[in-house]
Order: structure tokens, then sequence, then C-alpha cells
């Protein structure tokens, strides 16, 4: 079976020394998690802010809720898929669940959710969490 490599994670370095010593499933763990905060909240960007399919679907009555509840779900099992650490993981869902208050206020609501990039965050704290945990990893 061939391996594929990923550039984004071959230009970190603890990726790259770790490679042999990472449990197989943690690279595609963190690519899918990339990849879901990127189309999620940043497909767009304009200066420090980025719209994606979440920003878009917010302004949909049930929609946005939806996707935003099923992406979210996602990043947290593949949180507890890669075994990050419970801060990390209740971090997140405190953020998740803060961005899908958002959607019950009438108009002001999907604007805040273009603005509050949860999803994007949240991933990131679990790449973060998965890159340390690579990085401990013994060699």
């Amino acid at each position: 079976m061939k391996t594929r490599s990923y550039p984004a994670i071959q230009a970190q370095p603890e990726w790259r020394e770790a490679a042999g010593r990472a449990e197989p499933d943690l690279e595609r763990i963190r690519r899918s998690l990339e990849v879901v905060g990127r189309l999620s909240d940043g497909l767009i960007r304009i200066g420090p802010w980025g719209i994606g399919i979440d920003g878009v679907l917010s302004w949909i009555p049930v929609a946005g809720e939806v996707y935003s509840a099923l992406a979210g779900g996602f990043i947290l099992i593949q949180g507890v898929r890669a075994r990050v650490p419970a801060h990390v993981l209740l971090g997140a869902a405190a953020l998740l669940a803060g961005r899908m208050a958002f959607d019950t206020v009438p108009l002001a609501g999907p604007l805040v959710a273009d603005l509050f990039i949860a999803h994007r965050w949240s991933a990131k704290m679990m790449i973060r969490a998965i890159d340390k945990k690579v990085a401990r990893s013994p060699g």
C-alpha cells in the first residue's frame, strides 16, 4: 500500500521527524480537521476575516444549524479518535456550542456567526493537540 504525503504536513518538521512513529490515523485525522476548518470558515479570505460554508448557510433557516452541528460533531469526534486531552475537547465543544447559540438570534445571529469562526478555531485546537502528541511520542 502506497503512503500518500501531504504538503501541509510535510512542511512542519515535527511531522517529518515523527512520520515513522506516529499512529497511522493521526495524519488522516489531522488532514480532515484542516479541511473542515478551512471549508467551514475560510473559503474566502478578506483580510483577517474569512467566510466559508458555515457563514453562507447560517443565513438559510435550518440549513445553517444542521451544517454547524454536523461539522462541529465531526471535529469533536476526530478529536476523540485522536485522543486529544479532555480540556481541548471541552474548549472546542464550548466554542462550537457558543457558535450554535448565535443562530437563535434573528438577523444578528448569522452576522455574528460569519465573524465567529468557531469551526476553524476548534479544528486548530485539535491540530495543535495532535502536533504536541506526535512531538512527544517516543522515537
